[in-house]
């Protein structure tokens, strides 16, 4: 067989050696144990705080928007029954309604045009 064949998978063999080391080492905790480790663990607090505050962030905008358009669909359903309502009270300030609401307490529309009506300043002063 070729030498360099021989190489290739003697090289193989290595890297895949190495990857199942380090991978053992992390299964088994032991790459926590090392120096080089430890020096790194304020760096490696920080990036999980990070990561903590991120998913957090996360969740926080999700329910703000779940809020954001439940608030938006009520004030939708808000503007239709104010519109509804401003129609309504419209036609009940017309001058036809109100002369057919009174018409049940017996009252009439006056025909007389309103005057003014002018008292004696001395009268009005005792």
């Amino acid at each position: 067989m070729n030498k360099f064949k021989k190489r290739v998978k003697e090289k193989k063999e290595r890297k895949r050696s190495a990857f199942s080391k380090n991978l053992v080492n992390v299964l088994n905790g032991t790459f926590l144990g090392k120096d080089n480790m430890i020096a790194q663990l304020p760096f490696i607090f920080f990036l999980v705080t990070i990561s903590i505050g991120y998913v957090s962030y996360g969740y926080y905008a999700e329910k703000t928007v779940k809020q954001l358009s439940v608030l938006e669909a009520e004030v939708k359903d808000l503007k239709s029954q104010n519109l509804s309502l401003q129609s309504k009270l419209e036609l009940k300030k017309q001058q036809s309604s109100v002369a057919v609401s009174i018409a049940s307490l017996e009252l009439t529309e006056s025909i007389v045009p309103p005057f003014k009506v002018v008292g004696n300043e001395k009268i009005m002063t005792d």
